[in-house]
């Protein structure tokens, strides 16, 4: 490791405490004071019912305490695997990460990581919480806490569900995926992101998602500034979307009943969406805390606000919903 990890543990500590007592057409957007954080989509499930819809499968594993070391074991088609009672503690940059069969499904899991803050940005960009090359996974109710990407989707992992998930303090990518795939990622609450959603391929990566669809609902996402960067000054951030602005190989995208936050500009990228691709989206509030007016432009289908009480309203009633993952 290149920074020393035993320097500033990011609150991990308090965390893990947390954890075993729980398992024991582009417009100006409408300015508003006050606005209502969206309903939950009536598609999207609970936090219990996906788990239980989740553990519905033909076959079952459980993997449970605490883990040293990765889980790389490949998933069968149609297997539930259930971690919810498993930690992942300093246990390797890529703690969690297999292949497999198709249509099976991923519940619960504590992930940690003890990086310094201060570990450079570099380091990060190869680290991940669970990385995933199975077509239409679904992960329910993981817990990941400083590292760089939370969620990566890898070569394979087309058709994805992310459902529950509690991310926090990612130093990279909320959720990364760089294939280009069709997903959804729903009723999340994405607590500190360097970059919320990425769906821009690597340099020399020859693929092509322009048909696919990527539906973002339901979820809380904040852009965190981290005390390491890509670019830029530090400490700071990106943008909620990074998708292929050159080529225009990403996704078409969905973006439906969600709440953002961010509370200062981004070093690099910005904080629109997408531009020069099919865009659908409803009913999306906006909480700008930095300084000035809203930077970029935004549909009307977005509602910016300055009112901190809007975010945290949204995750309060979040973590009431999902009292298994805090």
């Amino acid at each position: 490791m290149v920074a020393d990890r035993r320097a500033t543990r990011t609150g991990v500590a308090g965390l893990v405490v947390a954890v075993v007592l729980v398992t024991g057409g582009i417009g100006s957007a409408r300015a508003a004071t006050v606005p209502q954080a969206p309903r939950p989509a009536a598609t999207t499930p609970s936090g219990l019912a996906a788990a239980a819809a989740c553990l519905d499968r033909a076959h079952h594993v459980g993997v449970g305490g605490l883990q040293t070391g990765r889980f790389t074991q490949d998933l069968q088609a149609d297997e539930a695997v259930d971690a919810q009672t498993a930690m992942w503690l300093d246990a390797d940059n890529w703690p969690i990460s297999f292949a497999g069969g198709s249509n099976s499904c991923w519940w619960g899991g504590r992930v940690f990581g003890t990086y310094s803050q201060y570990t450079p940005w570099s380091t990060f960009h190869h680290t991940g919480g669970l990385n995933f090359e199975n077509d239409h996974l679904t992960i329910v109710g993981l817990r990941v806490h400083n590292y760089g990407d939370g969620i990566r989707a890898r070569e394979g992992a087309s058709d994805f569900t992310i459902s529950g998930v509690h991310l926090s303090f990612m130093h990279d990518d909320c959720v990364e995926n760089d294939q280009l795939y069709s997903g959804v990622v729903e009723d999340s609450l994405l607590d500190g992101c360097y970059v919320g959603f990425s769906a821009r391929p690597s340099k020399g990566d020859q693929v092509d998602g322009h048909t696919n669809t990527y539906t973002i609902r339901n979820n809380l996402v904040r852009l965190q500034a981290t005390p390491t960067v890509y670019k830029g000054r530090a400490p700071g951030h990106g943008g909620f979307f990074k998708w292929d602005e050159n080529a225009k190989t990403s996704p078409k995208l969905v973006v439906r009943d969600n709440v953002f936050r961010v509370d200062s500009r981004p070093n690099h990228q910005t904080l629109g969406l997408p531009a020069g691709y099919d865009v659908r989206c409803s009913d999306n509030v906006v909480v700008w805390l930095g300084k000035g007016r809203y930077p970029d432009k935004l549909p009307k289908c977005f509602t910016v606000t300055r009112d901190r009480r809007v975010w945290d309203r949204a995750v309060a009633q979040w973590r009431a919903a999902h009292p298994l993952n805090p």
